[in-house]
């Protein structure tokens, strides 16, 4: 379980998790529209290229564990694995983005405009469990919630019979908000971990570079 924590961590997950938006302006704020919030399932939640990458690594990680056993190892044991990962994916997702049109809430992640790490590590946990409906009022994100447990247990209907949605599948779902709270403190700290990768990068290009003597 940790090897597929480690994963999202890195990649980041798929799509929105990858953007960053400007700390939340309720002056300004804009809620999405219907035709954007279909462009967002559609390009970064349902099409983007990460899925794939994301997927295909977690698909790996699940075919060296060999779990489940049942499926076997192999073509086809990862393809099942592959498919399931895609599936579980896709049904958190659209559980998720479907439910937050439909309460009008924003499935968005907007970083804290206040600074010291404890306060801006404070608000990346409290917007896993919470979010922005259309009026910019934080409200319970209930939508987010639905679909990190409901993509897990409906996966577990396809799974061995001794996997079960209301045990192995809330588990997982433990497990997803855990990755949604690392996600947003990704996000909260970008442009710190943006800064730090670079500096790391010009140095060793810097190195490189140094005549030898």
């Amino acid at each position: 379980m940790f090897s597929v924590v480690v994963a999202h961590a890195q990649l980041l997950a798929p799509g929105e998790s990858r953007k960053v938006n400007e700390p939340f302006d309720a002056a300004s704020y804009l809620p999405l529209d219907g035709q954007e919030r279909l462009s967002r399932w559609l390009h970064e939640d349902g099409g983007s290229p990460s899925i794939h990458l994301n997927v295909l690594m977690l698909a790996s990680l699940s075919e060296a564990a060999g779990t489940p056993t049942e499926w076997g190892r192999g073509v086809e044991g990862f393809a099942r694995r592959e498919g399931n990962e895609y599936g579980q994916y896709l049904i958190g997702t659209s559980i998720h983005e479907g439910l937050a049109a439909a309460t009008q809430t924003d499935p968005r992640y907007f970083p804290c405009g206040c600074k010291g790490l404890w306060r801006r590590s404070a608000h990346a946990v409290e917007m896993t469990l919470l979010t922005y409906n259309h009026n910019g009022h934080k409200v319970p994100d209930f939508a987010q919630l639905a679909g990190a447990y409901g993509g897990p247990m409906i996966a577990k209907l396809w799974y061995p019979e001794h996997y079960s949605p209301l045990v192995q599948g809330v588990q997982f779902g433990h497990i997803e908000v855990g990755i949604i709270g690392t996600i947003h403190m990704v996000q909260e700290f970008s442009p710190e971990l943006r800064g730090f990768f670079h500096v790391k990068e010009r140095t060793m290009v810097a190195r490189a570079e140094r005549p030898k003597p």
